[in-house]
């Protein structure tokens, strides 16, 4: 009895420590907390390093660090780039937002990606909505210093450079294009790093030839992810032109390489995750090694690791929030039906009534009348 106790002992003080082992190694990705702070990052950070000290102020970098996840590495770069990170936390903001649009009719409706930085389980354990965030919060850092760039909003870089390719329609290479180039490398520093350290860390400690463990295979499946959102940017560059001439004519066209919006580079993703990939340790290995990788998968294919739950309860253990409350499209035959959404649990039907002015006159000069009206219009929720 005894013996049994102590096997169950160290059978669940070795999973909980594997998962806070895998936890550590999806830190990088709490910086999309930035959404919800008000952090003042006009600090001056070359009377003092942007540390706060002498002054008596406290950082934003530091408090980034203390309330909103920021990790070691990125808390670097926050110090030495303040200039960045109004921008990174548009980018976190806008990672949400088009997480949340693109997700809304679907049981998974990436709700869980405002709570950071308190990751649910479904973005902690390598599984296929990890693998979209991962991609997509990628690709939006990218896009919004990208754009930053463009808009001579950072000193830290240009418009990016003119198209080597020539041109087969008549116009000429100029304007200001959005610099993926650096947008790129700098985003790959701030959510890259943590994962590179965490492994190279790992390497040095692990015997040659042996099987990546489960935190490994996170790191490799995120670093994976984390590129196929940037390439996704990189791959969509389109021709913006703007004519020049008498009258409105267009006698001399300077045309330039310009970012599709983000909303399109979410749907993109979207199909990605629909065709993502399930790997086994075994190709994780593989992809770690770097050894025929391009064999193994598409290196614009989005891989996970763990297999989702349905979605449709309630479980926190599994980051389910579940689909009950939530509203349904009685009339559809999609995603956002009350059969799909509602797991054939059912739904109910709710009268919702809307009071608001309305007809409003304007009389003489001096005041408006407006009628009360009623309105009300049903609403079906999941069972």
């Amino acid at each position: 009895m005894a013996s049994n106790r102590k096997k169950w002992f160290y059978m669940i003080s070795f999973v909980g420590l594997l998962f806070l082992d895998i936890v550590a190694v999806v830190e990088c990705i709490k910086w999309l907390s930035l959404q919800h702070s008000h952090l003042n990052w006009n600090l001056s950070s070359n009377n003092n390093h942007a540390r706060g000290i002498r002054s008596g102020v406290t950082s934003p970098c530091a408090l980034a660090r203390r309330k909103y996840g920021l990790v070691k590495i990125q808390a670097k770069l926050c110090r030495g780039s303040m200039e960045v990170m109004p921008h990174i936390q548009n980018a976190a903001l806008l990672t949400t937002e088009t997480c949340q649009l693109i997700f809304n009719d679907r049981r998974w409706n990436c709700s869980s990606i405002a709570k950071a930085p308190h990751l649910t389980p479904d973005l902690t354990r390598a599984t296929r909505e990890q693998a979209y965030v991962y991609a997509l919060s990628s690709a939006t850092l990218t896009h919004t210093l990208a754009r930053a760039c463009a808009s001579g909003n950072l000193h830290q870089c240009t418009c990016a450079g003119r198209p080597t390719n020539p041109n087969t329609e008549q116009f000429q290479w100029g304007g200001c294009g959005d610099n993926v180039r650096w947008a790129s490398q700098f985003s790959k520093k701030f959510v890259d790093n943590m994962e590179k350290k965490s492994l190279e860390k790992r390497e040095k400690s692990k015997e040659e030839g042996s099987k990546v463990a489960v935190q490994e295979a996170v790191a490799v499946i995120n670093l994976h992810n984390n590129k196929v959102g940037r390439k996704m940017i990189s791959g969509n560059l389109k021709t913006q032109c703007k004519c020049h001439g008498v009258s409105g004519s267009c006698n001399i066209k300077t045309c330039w390489k310009a970012l599709v919006p983000i909303q399109e580079i979410g749907k993109q993703l979207l199909q990605k995750y629909t065709n993502a990939r399930e790997v086994s340790r075994g190709i994780v290995n593989k992809l770690d090694s770097k050894v025929n990788s391009k064999k193994v998968l598409s290196a614009d294919q989005l891989i996970y690791l763990t297999k989702s739950p349905d979605y449709c309860t309630k479980d926190e253990k599994l980051g389910s929030f579940g689909t009950v409350g939530r509203h349904c499209n009685v009339s559809s035959t999609g995603l956002d039906s009350c059969r799909i959404l509602c797991c054939g649990r059912g739904y109910r039907t709710v009268v919702e009534e809307k009071i608001e002015r309305c007809q409003c006159k304007f009389y003489n000069c001096c005041y408006v009348k407006c009628k009360i009206c009623r309105t009300k219009t049903k609403v079906f929720e999941c069972s």
